[in-house]
């Protein structure tokens, strides 16, 4: 990317480029013009950040997820140039670079807030919740990684005290103790439709504001929580049964009378897509449509040893690791193997027993995605006695490249099963 530095000093750039001049102007070669050297960075087709020969190779499609989720790319790619190790806190240490910028964004948003502008104060909150996000990706696990993600949903919270319909906490009494929920409404509309959003293995409840807000603007209310095992929801291992939690949050929300009763769905993205067609499995007449996104559902547990062997040596090593840690397992091959085993929802009968499901379905995707293959969207699709399959061109895992325009129709998609 090149840049006219004389534009690059302008008083009315945009907050993310004057952070990208002021921080990191020394990877840019300013001989009249500002040369991006980020753009030339090695990418990996893997899931996860990892190091080879010393640099930080972090996947194209991981990017796009963050810049579609509010990220600046500039800043994004700049900034990966600046980081030399995974761990610790110190200077070019993962946490501490995107910390550092989410500190930015949030003094940002508390200055906007003391002076009484709550619009950007709310934006400003938004982008320190999308780098604190960065901060402790994809593990959650380290104590500087912990106070990253407790940032994060400080952060969020402040910026939910300016969405339309300000943001509500609320805690669903789940086994011996409660699930951490946020509740999205839709500005001005009584008792919504109430939509129950769960992500996957790395992106938790605060990480969603983008596809809920297109939600949102179609009338929908939405929940979005943690996952047993995952987030703040770790009191919990990551079971084949853990859809129970949805059923907690069905019936919370069933019994205060705010959301129509009758206009219940549910969506789930990635590790949450498989607990998303375990509720519409269940066929509870209570549950009107379920949205799988990117959901595993059998190829990617039936592996063989050798290949979490092979893995645990490779560029997904912090992906096993960090999902044997959400599992609450040893990251050893025989134990992961032996665990995801259950989840597979062939396997277990859930899925390949003809169509069984009667909760109206939509599975999506891209087609280029080894985690959730083609065949795991077959396979769910032709279980469903009303189903719709999208396939999102060439998309990797979840394909968020195409969110800007699934997300919308997936809101209509939604409206439409849940008037019925």
């Amino acid at each position: 990317m090149v840049v006219p530095y004389a534009v690059l000093r302008h008083e009315r750039l945009p907050v993310a480029m004057k952070y990208l001049l002021n921080t990191i102007r020394s990877h840019f070669v300013l001989i009249g013009y500002a040369v991006c050297t980020a753009a030339l960075m090695p990418v990996s087709a893997g899931f996860a950040q990892h190091f080879e020969d010393g640099r930080l190779v972090f996947p194209e499609r991981r990017i796009s997820a963050f810049v579609y989720h509010g990220a600046d790319e500039e800043v994004l790619r700049a900034t990966l140039l600046k980081i030399s190790i995974r761990e610790g806190d110190g200077p070019g240490s993962w946490v501490r670079e995107w910390r550092t910028i989410g500190e930015y964004y949030e003094g940002v948003g508390d200055r906007l807030a003391a002076s009484g502008q709550g619009a950007g104060a709310r934006d400003a909150y938004l982008q320190a919740n999308v780098y604190y996000a960065l901060a402790w990706f994809p593990g959650n696990y380290t104590p500087e990684e912990q106070d990253a993600y407790a940032r994060q949903l400080r952060v969020y919270q402040k910026a939910g005290g300016y969405f339309d319909a300000p943001l509500e906490v609320v805690d669903v009494p789940y086994r011996d103790s409660h699930l951490v929920t946020y509740v999205h409404r839709p500005a001005g509309v009584e008792r919504p439709p109430l939509i129950i959003w769960t992500g996957g293995s790395d992106q938790y409840k605060a990480n969603h504001h983008r596809p809920v807000s297109a939600l949102n603007s179609a009338g929908l209310a939405v929940v979005t929580f943690d996952l047993p095992g995952f987030g703040e929801s770790k009191a919990w291992p990551s079971e084949p049964n853990s859809d129970d939690a949805h059923i907690a949050l069905l019936e919370h929300f069933h019994s205060t009378g705010e959301f129509s009763v009758d206009q219940v769905g549910v969506v789930g993205v990635s590790w949450g897509g498989n607990f998303a067609v375990r509720v519409a499995a269940r066929n509870d007449p209570r549950v009107k449509a379920a949205g799988a996104f990117c959901a595993p559902v059998h190829d990617a547990f039936s592996a063989p040893v050798d290949f979490y062997r092979q893995a645990l040596d490779g560029p997904e090593r912090m992906t096993l690791i960090n999902l044997a840690r959400h599992l609450q397992i040893e990251a050893t091959p025989e134990a992961i193997q032996s665990s995801l085993e259950k989840f597979s929802l062939l396997g277990s009968g859930v899925l390949g027993q003809g169509r069984t499901i009667t909760t109206p379905l939509l599975v999506a995707n891209g087609t280029r995605d080894g985690l959730a293959p083609v065949s795991d969207l077959m396979l769910t699709y032709e279980s469903a006695v009303e189903s719709d399959l999208w396939l999102l061109g060439r998309g990797d895992h979840c394909a968020v490249e195409y969110w800007p325009v699934a997300i919308p129709q997936l809101a209509d998609w939604l409206v439409d099963k849940l008037s019925r």
